[in-house]
């Protein structure tokens, strides 16, 4: 396992969590970015968090006021590493799902709708068209998906029913803001 990532904020903030092999955990300045962004939002909100890695994004986000969180992840070291950093945090509101992504976004349809989304997939994914699409039914009405992805890479504008509502830029990586309908 790789040397840990830790949460920067709410009731988890200063807790160490691993990482798994291959996994690029989001930084702490965008993920300070992205709670100061989503804000009073977060407090309820049924948070869903795809290629979760250690599963940061979605842990911080229950410490600091959503009522549940779904981490979504294929690797199977992944779910491993996610169960482990479940259990030092904790944290009950908090659930593991093992899928392929894309392909497997339709069997959450039952889980959701979710109110915010977090999707950071490795920099090497290519299929950013097909999961924005698919978040698409899984969002609550007013839901927003947020994308992680290398600065360099032109992210749709379009895609599924959703519209890029904003992007911004945090040195190499940027997250690109998604919204049901049009902007």
């Amino acid at each position: 396992m790789k040397p840990g990532v830790r949460v920067t904020g709410g009731a988890h903030r200063g807790r160490g969590l691993t990482v798994p092999p291959g996994a690029r955990p989001t930084e702490g300045r965008v993920r300070e970015a992205l709670f100061s962004m989503w804000g009073d939002r977060l407090e309820g909100a049924r948070v869903l968090d795809l290629f979760a890695g250690s599963g940061v994004v979605g842990l911080e986000a229950v410490g600091r006021g959503a009522l549940s969180a779904l981490l979504i992840d294929e690797d199977l070291r992944a779910i491993q590493t996610l169960e482990e950093n479940l259990a030092r945090v904790g944290e009950k509101t908090v659930k593991i799902r093992r899928l392929t992504l894309p392909g497997g976004l339709g069997r959450l349809i039952e889980a959701g709708p979710f109110d915010l989304v977090y999707a950071d997939p490795p920099y090497n994914f290519q299929a950013y068209e097909t999961l924005i699409a698919g978040v698409a039914p899984l969002l609550a009405t007013d839901g927003e998906l947020v994308v992680e992805h290398a600065s360099r890479r032109d992210m749709p504008v379009q895609a599924g029913g959703m519209v890029r509502t904003d992007t911004r830029k945090y040195g190499e990586g940027s997250l690109s803001f998604y919204r049901k309908g049009a902007g």
